[in-house]
């Protein structure tokens, strides 16, 4: 499977310097992979981002395209290296995270003038839908859990017709413009769930605690209402 989607990746490299990076990547799975798949939005490739850009230069072009397998410590998928997906999808599937294969939907970055992070343009966006219907055609996923309204569209246009759920991107800046509204033991209290993880999983709330304690509460609110259509 690894070796058809890199071969795959390799039909869509653009060269020049459209991108921060001409390669595309593929989703990391795991040897236990359980058939999740988690998606977030795209890697920051901005100005600020400039060692791990280095990185990405230095290696060969097949090592871009499986950069998310390249750090033992990280996987190049921000809101799940930081806990934020990790502590809601665990809590709101009741699985092991670790089994779940992650990516990013949007596969190029760009910057624009001043070296910060472009949001994706629709040129992306459409190369992105293209290259993961491939993708989806040769790892045929149970179920994907996509956050924010990238990732939710660019699924959506690869037509696949399995089951998808939609959870908001875990945004610092948005989650803390809410998170600060609830206080944090009643939320565990009312959400038993994600004190669990969070006792399992310490590290993952190091930082912005109530915002991923309030986004966990957030998937799993989801979650059930999905399960529960007449509510």
């Amino acid at each position: 499977m690894k070796n058809e989607l890199i071969e795959k990746c390799k039909e869509y490299i653009i060269e020049g310097n459209k991108f921060v990076i001409a390669e595309p990547y593929i989703p990391y799975i795991p040897e236990n992979w359980n058939g999740i798949l988690i998606l977030a939005e795209s890697q920051n490739l901005s100005k600020t981002n400039d060692n791990y850009v280095t990185i990405l230069r230095s290696l060969t072009p097949e090592q871009r395209i499986e950069r998310l397998y390249y750090e033992e410590s990280y996987i190049g998928v921000y809101p799940w290296d930081d806990g934020s997906l990790k502590l809601a999808v665990e809590s709101a599937l009741n699985i092991k995270v670790n089994d779940t294969a992650v990516s990013n939907a949007v596969l190029w970055s760009q910057r624009n003038e001043t070296g910060a992070n472009k949001n994706p343009s629709d040129e992306i966006i459409k190369l992105s839908s293209l290259l993961w219907k491939d993708f989806l055609e040769i790892i045929n996923p149970t179920m994907i859990v996509s956050a924010g309204n990238i990732a939710r569209d660019i699924i959506l246009k690869t037509n696949w017709k399995g089951k998808q759920i939609n959870l908001r991107l875990p945004s610092k800046m948005a989650l803390s413009r809410v998170s600060g509204m609830f206080d944090k033991a009643d939320l565990l209290k009312r959400y038993p769930e994600v004190k669990l993880v969070i006792n399992k999983n310490k590290n993952w709330v190091k930082s912005y605690e109530l915002n991923k304690i309030f986004y966990a509460c957030h998937a799993i609110s989801i979650i059930y209402k999905l399960k529960k259509p007449n509510l």
